[in-house]
C-alpha cells in the first residue's frame, strides 16, 4: 500500500469522514535543505467534511494529527490540510 492509500484509509476509517483527498507534494521540496528526499514526505489533505469545519482549526487539525501519529513520527515531514465544510 502506498503512502497516500494508508493516509486516506486511516482518515477515513478513524475519523468518520467521507471525502478526503491525499496529494503527495513531495516533489515540490525535493531540494529544500530540511527535506528527506525519500518522495513521501509531504502530502497535502482536501477534507471535505462539515465536523470538522465547525471545529475551531486547531482543534480539527489536533484530531488528524492524532489519527496520523505514527506516520507523523515516521515518514510525513510536513502536512498542509484544508478542509471544507460539505
Amino acid at each position: 500500500m502506498n503512502a497516500e492509500t494508508l493516509i486516506k484509509k486511516k482518515l477515513l476509517n478513524n475519523l468518520g469522514i467521507n471525502d478526503v483527498e491525499v496529494i503527495n507534494n513531495s516533489h515540490l521540496h525535493q531540494n529544500h535543505q530540511q527535506s528527506p528526499n525519500n518522495g513521501i514526505s509531504h502530502f497535502k489533505l482536501i477534507i471535505k467534511d462539515k465536523q470538522l469545519s465547525e471545529l475551531p482549526k486547531v482543534k480539527s487539525h489536533q484530531k488528524i494529527y492524532s489519527c496520523l501519529s505514527e506516520e507523523m513520527k515516521g515518514f510525513i515531514h510536513a502536512l498542509e490540510i484544508e478542509i471544507i465544510n460539505a
